[in-house]
């Protein structure tokens, strides 16, 4: 039977027999520079390109062969797509399809065409929480006796997966037997160049391998409202875009994911930043820029706790609004990022206007300097540095338990504390050491105390079609209960991941929290790269692998720990150096004594 694409007008039937076509060119051929293309040519060939690469994700990542496993698969994306658009339409899809079936030749049109596994053969098969081997997560084409093998929790449950390329049913396998799995040629380039995301096809193989990992690994989809489908046409358009405007476009739509771990690095031409800034820092507070910190650099007129009302005439709430659309975090920390970004990043050393208003209402406008960051300087602020340990009076304790780094301080902690009448623990802060603060956190429990759920996701066909859910009791060891006095944590709005942690740990002990809403991530990160990364013309990122709740099941990505007492910093505590959240905490452990 001879099949055709629908609109396209060319016969794939051949694809599956023709050995000789396959097999035609060498793979380990460099890709073309491609200088010769028009970014014209490459827009008519979009679609196709997008057709391509989706399909060739799929089979990257749940293909069981030795060939696939190995392939770089980011330059056999670059070669292809280098190749597409030179052809005329009809052949585009045709062309880039025998190029895969070199390295995957077990696609057909007739699943009855696919080799068979017996029960009883050593098969192969994805195992797969990530899209690769890193920190908590693994990827790995694990072998066994078939009948076995499909019987893992972690393995897909059908042999078979049913696809569609440009409109067309094809059909492949999820499991081969141990000879069939070593079909295929590996695609690897003998010499990898330098790259350049200048070339549309190397940026279009790098955005898409990175939107690929995300659509098939990333666990928040049933939490997060995204058409990341409709993202993968917008970051590939971004490639045919200005340079300049690569990494917005990159940011606004990774922003969509409201994924606070998310970070992307590009190499240097195409980085917004800069290395001068104003001699200030600045937070966001009270929804206004309030002064936290200052170098000698700026006017002694200006002081911490003012705020910063406009730069060269623009106001800052404009900026701020303007900034948080390209920041690829949830919307409340953009805004933060936003606002401390502020200061930064400028190009060049300017005089740059700025006007305050002070907590009095008097407002003050100064020209300075945008400075070198390696000559800007100490930045002064209100904040000194806080004992470990410190007696707030009648038996309160105050413990800094995120600054908890040694064995020593644990000890030096647990005589502070033997004796308290009751704790205040300032989670302000990024653990120091998360295994001796998780082991901290044990000494105020003698039964099993755990974080909200927390999952890890075994993905067993592509599209995150198949999953299944591993669930974790991510918590403190059971150690001897040390402290039984009534307990207050203080949270922070920077609070993230690990530091959100304990603070579940605190809510699931029933510990009152005084403070601001965190951040709204947690669990472990997965990081990558393409090309090399940026040090070679290629892209370093990261985002969360794993997925985790509140303590009572609710969302917790882009959201944050709310706080049983909302305290958030003000201006004017900023600017007198009062510290209204340690106050409340106290307070409230002062009225927990007295019931």
């Amino acid at each position: 039977m001879i099949l055709k694409f629908l609109g396209r007008g060319f016969c794939i039937g051949t694809l599956f027999t023709a050995s000789g076509l396959l097999h035609a060119n060498t793979l380990a051929e460099q890709a073309p520079e491609n200088s010769n293309v028009s970014t014209s040519q490459f827009q008519q060939a979009l679609p196709d390109i997008i057709t391509f690469s989706e399909f060739v994700h799929r089979v990257r990542y749940f293909y069981p062969s030795e060939a696939v496993s190995q392939t770089i698969w980011s330059y056999f994306l670059e070669k292809t797509i280098n190749e597409m658009v030179e052809l005329p339409q009809r052949e585009r899809l045709e062309y880039a399809f025998a190029q895969l079936k070199k390295i995957a030749p077990h696609i057909s049109t007739q699943p009855s065409d696919l080799p068979a596994v017996k029960n009883n053969e050593v098969a192969r098969t994805w195992v797969a929480t990530g899209a690769r081997n890193v920190t908590a997560y693994e990827r790995n084409l694990e072998s066994g006796i078939f009948s076995e093998l499909v019987n893992n929790v972690e393995t897909p449950k059908s042999k078979i997966y049913s696809d569609v390329y440009g409109n067309q049913p094809v059909y492949w396998p999820l499991y081969l037997n141990s000879q069939d799995s070593l079909s295929g040629e590996t695609f690897r380039p003998p010499n990898p160049k330098q790259s350049s995301l200048m070339n549309p096809a190397t940026c279009m193989a790098a955005l898409s391998s990175m939107w690929a990992e995300i659509y098939h690994f990333w666990p928040y989809f049933e939490q997060v409202t995204v058409k990341w489908e409709d993202s993968h046409v917008a970051l590939l358009e971004g490639c045919l875009d200005d340079p300049k405007n690569l990494q917005s476009t990159i940011n606004i739509e990774f922003k969509k994911l409201q994924d606070n771990h998310v970070f992307i690095a590009l190499p240097n031409e195409f980085r917004n930043e800069g290395v001068y800034q104003l001699p200030i820092g600045l937070d966001y507070i009270e929804s206004k820029a309030i002064v936290t910190s200052k170098t000698d650099y700026i006017s002694l007129q200006i002081e911490i706790g003012d705020e910063l009302v406009s730069i060269d005439g623009v106001a800052v709430e404009e900026l701020i609004q303007a900034a948080t659309t390209t920041i690829p975090k949830s919307d409340h920390a953009a805004v933060l990022e936003a606002t401390t970004g502020l200061t930064r990043n400028y190009k060049s050393p300017n005089l740059v206007e700025l006007t305050f208003r002070k907590p009095s209402g008097e407002t003050v406008t100064t020209t300075t300097a945008t400075i070198h960051q390696d000559v800007i300087g100490d930045f002064h602020s209100h904040a000194v540095a806080q004992p470990l340990v410190q007696e707030l009076g009648n038996g309160i304790v105050r413990l800094n338990v995120f600054d908890i780094g040694t064995q020593a301080q644990v000890n030096e902690a647990k005589e502070a504390l033997k004796n308290a009448a009751a704790i205040v623990l300032d989670m302000r802060g990024y653990p120091r050491n998360f295994m001796l603060v998780r082991e901290f956190m044990g000494y105020f429990s003698d039964i099993e105390t755990a974080v909200g759920p927390f999952y890890h996701h075994s993905q067993r066909a592509p599209n995150q079609e198949d999953i299944y859910v591993h669930s974790f009791k991510v918590g403190v060891p059971l150690n001897e209960k040390l402290f039984d006095v009534p307990t207050v944590a203080i949270s922070s709005k920077f609070n993230m991941s690990a530091g959100e942690h304990f603070l579940m740990i605190a809510q699931n002990l029933n510990m009152p929290i005084v403070g601001e809403i965190t951040s709204g991530i947690n669990g472990d990160y997965v990081f990558g790269g393409v090309f090399s990364g940026p040090a070679y013309g290629g892209i370093y990122y990261f985002y969360t692998g794993a997925r985790s709740d509140q303590v009572d099941g609710s969302k917790l990505i882009g959201v944050g720990i709310k706080p049983d007492y909302l305290v958030p910093v003000t201006q004017a505590s900023t600017a007198d150096n009062v510290d209204i959240q340690l106050n409340k905490a106290h307070q409230v452990v002062l009225e927990m004594l007295a019931q």
